[in-house]
């Protein structure tokens, strides 16, 4: 039988562990909603993987578990089936399925509406022109960077379909190296990879980000089905991404940050690791916000969909967002 002694000693050691510990250590006894969100590589991407890492979802209760998914139709893939309750993706392959039937389809934000990318060309073409009857590497046909590609192409008098060959490469990553050692002549490209073809003397022919062009170059989609199901769950994730990209933003976290970027990028080049948390801190400065036009300017410029009558809005549920900005405004967030 324990002594009186013994038990108030245990009395107190537990009233001092409830008066002292922080709350978070008891939240984190609650079991959390694990959930794969999958995410195809490339520089805007990294918001999210930086909010996963940093625990920023986890406040929220949520066990965020990241799943790499090239992008594209195998990305739609995965949503459809429930292999994924969200993903991150660009706008084309989503619009694409939604407009040939997959209409549970839901963008409810997006951590960049602004394109990022660049038309980079290998150092033997000299002009736009000498592109004619070459090779243009994309990650996959029917990607946003097929689109991108495209659309850059036009900028630059060139017929995509008839001057130039559009090659499937795969990631941010293959395709420089494919360009580097001219398997391919020109191709699209993101940060940091950006500066990697400024620091070699590539021709630059198009530059995006000096635009004001309003592109989803990576939102978050989920479906009506899960919305209606998980309302909660949803909030939760963007309140979690969110707090993430502030995480990221923040100059204070800056080399937990970069540490964050090297294991994502599988690299220790500071210089390059820096420039994409340069870039897309500028790139998005605030909420992870998603527009109508964003989506409409996908629309209008694809030779497939602009002849639809789609609604851009028919694809958008900005509720959480709405609501979101609601919180922060009475935290003074």
């Amino acid at each position: 039988m324990r002594s009186p002694i013994l038990k108030r000693k245990l009395f107190c050691a537990v009233f001092l562990l409830w008066l002292f510990c922080p709350d978070f250590l008891f939240a984190q006894t609650k079991k959390l909603r694990e959930m794969k969100v999958s995410y195809p590589f490339g520089g805007s991407t990294s918001f999210f993987w930086v909010a996963q890492r940093s625990g920023s979802f986890e406040k929220y209760g949520l066990g965020v578990e990241p799943v790499y998914i090239r992008g594209g139709r195998a990305g739609v893939q995965a949503l459809i089936s429930g292999d994924v309750k969200m993903e991150m993706q660009g706008a084309l392959a989503t619009i694409s399925a939604w407009a040939q039937g997959a209409k549970d389809q839901r963008y409810i934000a997006a951590v960049g509406n602004r394109l990022d990318y660049i038309l980079a060309a290998h150092p033997s073409i000299k002009t736009p022109a000498e592109l004619k009857g070459k090779r243009v590497g994309i990650s996959q046909i029917g990607a946003s960077t097929d689109f991108i590609a495209r659309f850059a192409l036009r900028r630059l008098g060139l017929n995509a379909e008839k001057d130039v060959t559009i090659l499937g490469v795969g990631g941010a990553g293959e395709r420089w190296a494919a360009l580097s050692a001219g398997h391919v002549q020109a191709t699209v490209l993101q940060p940091p990879f950006t500066l990697l073809s400024r620091k070699a003397g590539f021709p630059i022919f198009v530059d995006f980000s000096k635009s004001d062009f309003e592109y989803t170059i990576s939102g978050v989609v989920t479906t009506a089905s899960f919305i209606r199901a998980e309302p909660e769950t949803v909030m939760n994730f963007l309140r979690g991404l969110a707090d993430g990209m502030d995480f990221y933003r923040d100059e204070r976290n800056k080399d937990k940050v970069l540490r964050m970027l090297g294991e994502y990028f599988r690299s220790n080049a500071t210089e390059e690791l820096e420039e994409t948390r340069r870039s897309y801190s500028q790139l998005t400065p605030g909420l992870p916000w998603i527009t109508v036009k964003a989506i409409e300017n996908v629309i209008v410029n694809d030779n497939h969909l602009a002849g639809m009558n789609l609604k851009a809005a028919d694809l958008l549920d900005l509720s959480f967002l709405e609501r979101l900005a609601e919180e922060r405004k009475a935290k003074q967030r």
